[in-house]
């Protein structure tokens, strides 16, 4: 009886487990990406960068530092981006309280608005990609 009641439970552990970890689709294949961002001759800091995958999938984002570099993040565990094509676009970075009026009106758009609809289509490879952005 006893036997029964742990081969039963372990059975479901395990059922519980694999159920747990996801299929294919949860986790797609990524490759890292970093690069910097150019906007008329110069790298720009707060930066939003969004790699959007063609058909289905999260997209990816990162912020560019005192550089102009960024890195994506795929999730709040991963780097990266899903592998295949992907349409890329930029806005400015406000990390100013969202609550906080004054400091959002303050905080300067560094990116222009000519470049906010710009959209660049790019590919991301298994393994490390780097990915400059130039604008224009």
């Amino acid at each position: 009886m006893v036997r029964g009641i742990v081969c039963t439970f372990s059975m479901s552990l395990l059922v519980f487990l694999i159920g747990c970890s996801g299929g294919a689709s949860d986790n797609p294949d990524l490759g890292t990406v970093e690069g910097t961002v150019t906007i008329d001759g110069k790298k720009m800091k707060n930066v939003f960068v969004s790699f959007a995958p063609d058909g289905d999938g999260r997209p990816s984002n990162g912020v560019t530092d005192e550089d102009g570099s960024y890195r994506l993040v795929y999730s709040t565990t991963e780097m990266g981006a899903k592998v295949g094509a992907h349409t890329v676009k930029i806005s400015s970075y406000n990390d100013a309280d969202p609550n906080d009026m004054d400091a959002q009106m303050a905080t300067p758009k560094v990116v222009p608005e000519k470049y906010l609809d710009v959209e660049k289509t790019v590919e991301v490879t298994a393994g490390s990609n780097t990915i400059d952005l130039t604008y224009p």
